[in-house]
């Protein structure tokens, strides 16, 4: 999903986010090629689903096989290699604990599978030979390459490779407005373009694109998620961070609970779920599930990929706060810190989580360093009423420097 620094954001910070923004509209657009007015491509689609299921279910070599399967009997159809580079694009982005020819290997695959798909697109349009789901690969694949070029910090190169494959899609979307599908990068366009700074909105229109909507792009992405056959799931996913930014968190707990019940394989759909557990207060059965979490990872989170890990240790603070261990809570949210620090694409730590390290260090009677994150918190845009009357801030009523940290 769309992250920013957690140390203030400067202009790069959200050059990057606009950047993200168009990437993620052509990569996730994509599938709409498979289009169930083709009778046709049926096969190939149920092909394609099952790989996508199984790559959910954590079994990738055998969705690599079904790939593969897919691309034996349909040698000349784009689909299989686009999909199989968005699989090997999201292992890129997940990768941990590789060896680096496994690294340049997966970086090889990602660049040939998303060109082929072009080619054989390309080669299509100049034969005639269903134009608009031919674009469809050319503008999904050269999403893929961008997002590749993000994850390898090639900032400019993604951005044109994203600015193309945008105006591909867009042209074809405003065709015709019944490809559910293709509204999953449309929402996630119209949701992060609403919610950047002015300045850089002013950048995004002089660049073509749109100050956006964020209503309009979480009821496009629901959308997605209540009819696509093929991305569905990755609605869900991208729903998790809207709903977050929204502080909707019924709807968060209610997403993160059904891809938890649906892939119970899938650990890094399980980690969400103690946060959306703690969110809904029901803080017994998140810790119930995050023993599950943690016996899945045998008690290594160093098993997750760094961005979701900082994600593990910033929900396992909220929940040790609200159970009131509130020095592990702190160990926990000094852990995301420092592990957000070195993360490429920059991994986001939220006002909340600032709060609540401050609120840790409060109980913990350690004034210098609860003044410190609180004003993080604040500068975050976290707001809260009567600050001074919660039991952790009340002994410090009458401090004069907590006073002017909240504006009192």
């Amino acid at each position: 999903m769309i992250q920013e620094e957690c140390n203030n954001p400067g202009i790069f910070s959200y050059l990057f986010l606009f950047i993200i923004s168009c990437i993620l509209l052509c990569n996730y657009s994509n599938a709409e090629t498979l289009s169930s007015h083709n009778p046709q491509k049926s096969l190939l689609v149920e092909k394609i689903r099952l790989a996508m299921d199984l790559s959910y279910q954590m079994n990738i070599e055998r969705s690599e096989s079904v790939f593969d399967e897919a691309i034996s009997e349909w040698p000349d159809d784009p689909e299989p290699y686009l999909f199989k580079g968005g699989l090997y694009l999201n292992m890129f982005q997940n990768l941990n604990n590789k060896t680096e020819e496994e690294v340049y290997k997966l970086k090889d695959q990602i660049l040939y599978l998303n060109n082929k798909a072009i080619e054989i697109s390309r080669k299509r349009t100049k034969e005639s030979l269903g134009y608009e789901s031919a674009q469809y690969c050319i503008g999904g694949a050269t999403g893929n390459i961008g997002r590749f070029y993000i994850l390898n910090g090639q900032m400019w190169k993604a951005f044109w490779k994203g600015k193309k494959g945008y105006k591909m899609m867009k042209k074809i979307v405003d065709k015709d407005q019944e490809y559910h599908d293709a509204y999953l990068g449309l929402g996630i366009y119209n949701y992060f373009s609403a919610i950047m700074p002015k300045f850089v909105k002013a950048l995004s229109f002089l660049l073509g694109g749109t100050t956006g909507d964020k209503d309009k792009g979480i009821r496009q992405l629901e959308l997605v998620r209540d009819n696509s056959s093929l991305l569905s799931v990755e609605a869900r996913k991208i729903l998790l961070r809207t709903y977050q930014g929204e502080e909707d968190w019924d709807a968060f707990y209610l997403n993160s609970k059904w891809l938890a019940e649906h892939y119970p394989e899938n650990v890094y759909f399980q980690v969400p779920y103690v946060y959306g557990l703690t969110q809904n207060k029901q803080y017994s059965d998140a810790h119930n599930h995050l023993n599950k979490v943690n016996t899945m990872l045998q008690n290594d989170p160093s098993q997750l990929a760094i961005n979701m890990r900082v994600k593990y240790f910033r929900y396992l603070g909220l929940l040790n706060y609200k159970l009131g261990n509130y020095s592990i809570s702190k160990q926990s949210y000094m852990k995301a810190l420092d592990l957000s620090r070195g993360v490429f694409p920059p991994t986001r730590i939220w006002g909340e989580d600032y709060y609540y390290l401050a609120s840790s260090n409060a109980r913990l009677e350690k004034e210098d360093d609860a003044f410190k994150y609180l004003r993080k918190a604040i500068d975050k845009g976290w707001q809260i009423d009567n600050m001074d009357k919660l039991p952790e801030w009340r002994p410090y009523n009458h401090n004069r420097e907590f006073l002017l940290i909240i504006g009192k």
